[in-house]
């Protein structure tokens, strides 16, 4: 088994710890707790730190001849980016105590005894091999004279094989998306512990496209929506259920109170000839919205154009018998107008002061906010810092950007809101 490591770091702190833990086990210390330390670092610092003193210091680093060429597993080679560097790690393992000779050499003979019995390390996720390197007294004077400290007792352990595993190229830069398309429904599978006639409505689902930042370096900076989004005129809406291909579901009816009078929308069912919303389709209904927005008129006469915005509750019945399934309640949004995919930012005046002009469709008086992300401006007659002017009868808006509060250079979304009812995200402008 290969263990691959990004830091040799983790070798040092594993024998660290397995020596710790051996000094702990030995008869002497179950006797007399002494104080003692197993250190990493050169036995020229360590000396410093503790009156008995284990180094365990990474020496040397080499590479393993053995495995320089052979992957770690299959049968082919692999390029350098997957296949791990092989080493061969050094250790110099010092024993020091304070004018206490056997104390040293107790120190170093717990090391010996725990490496000499202990000499493969395996686990889940690691396996390699600690040996007691054969080097002369000659090779260790040398190697004490490079270091310039006085020689102490000491010897040299090798550990082998420990894989560091190379660094991955960065992903590639992908292009920044401009929508994101996002449907929510509730869970179909849920137990129904109360049975009903059928036939039955389960779901509404609205599509809305979520525009995002036009500076977004990630694809999650979406528009968040301040209230419950709807489905605008124009758009489309699907309803999901049970017994909606027979007769007494032929029908499909629209009411502001949940037991108060209705409207027919019978109409604006969608029928095809293969996908969802088909004539004998039992589990779901496909509703496309007229697209103008018209008061609504006297109960029970058809709808010809989309209510203004609120809400609402749809049901699905049929007039002979009398039936109607249970209702659902669903939101009728306003609705930004003329926006393109390609052109979310909404354009100013040349000069100051900066007047942003665009239109919106279902507006009613005196239930019309604009906000300028989550800073709601004052709707007034006259345009001033933080003031939005909304012309019902032609759906022009205009307003100015409040004097504080938004970072130059920055994009904010703007968001129009009817009766509580948020429009689909449109317009981002820019902070001069």
């Amino acid at each position: 088994m290969a263990w691959d490591v990004q830091d040799l770091a983790q070798v040092t702190h594993l024998l660290i710890h397995q020596l710790s833990e051996a000094v702990k086990a030995s008869p002497r210390y179950k006797q007399n707790h002494f104080q003692f330390e197993v250190s990493g670092l050169m036995p020229a610092v360590s000396r410093n730190d503790g009156h008995n003193v284990l180094s365990l210091y990474l020496l040397h680093v080499g590479r393993d001849p053995h495995w320089r060429n052979t992957p770690v597993s299959g049968q082919r080679g692999r390029p350098n980016t997957i296949q791990p560097l092989s080493l061969s790690l050094s250790y110099l393992l010092t024993s020091f105590s304070e004018k206490n000779w056997a104390m040293e050499q107790y120190l170093m003979s717990v090391a010996l005894a725990y490496f000499h019995a202990n000499p493969i390390y395996i686990s889940s996720s690691a396996e390699f091999t600690v040996t007691v390197e054969a080097d002369s007294i000659e090779e260790m004077s040398r190697l004490w004279q490079a270091i310039t400290v006085p020689i102490r007792l000491s010897t040299m352990f090798r550990v082998a094989v420990v894989f560091l595993t190379p660094e991955l190229p960065l992903p590639t830069q992908m292009r920044t998306p401009v929508e994101v398309q996002l449907s929510v429904a509730p869970d179909l599978n849920a137990a129904d512990p109360v049975p009903e006639p059928a036939p039955r409505l389960f779901e509404v689902a609205v599509q809305v496209a979520y525009r995002v930042s036009p500076n977004a370096k990630d694809p999650l900076q979406i528009t968040p929506v301040l209230s419950q989004p709807g489905a605008a005129a124009g758009e489309s809406l699907r309803l999901r259920g049970s017994g909606l291909d027979g007769t007494d579901a032929a029908a499909v009816y629209l009411s502001s109170t949940l037991a108060g009078s209705e409207w027919p929308i019978t109409t604006w069912r969608v029928l095809g000839t293969s996908a969802s919303g088909t004539a004998g389709d039992a589990d779901e209904l496909v509703l496309a919205f007229p697209s103008v927005y018209g008061a609504l008129p006297a109960f029970n006469t058809a709808l010809t154009a989309t209510p203004p915005p609120g809400n609402y509750f749809i049901k699905v019945g049929s007039a002979t018998p009398a039936f109607r399934s249970n209702p659902l309640p669903i939101a009728i949004a306003p609705q930004v107008n003329g926006i393109g995919a390609a052109q979310p930012v909404l354009t100013t005046t040349a000069l100051p002061p900066f007047i942003y002009s665009f239109s919106a469709s279902g507006l009613i008086a005196g239930e019309v906010s604009i906000f300028i992300d989550s800073t709601a401006l004052t709707i007034a007659a006259t345009l001033a810092p933080g003031v939005a002017t909304v012309d019902i009868a032609t759906g022009a808006i205009q307003f100015e950007l409040p004097a504080t509060g938004f970072t130059s250079g920055t994009y904010v979304p703007v968001r129009v809101i009817v009766n509580g009812i948020e429009a689909p995200p449109g317009w981002w402008v820019k902070v001069p």
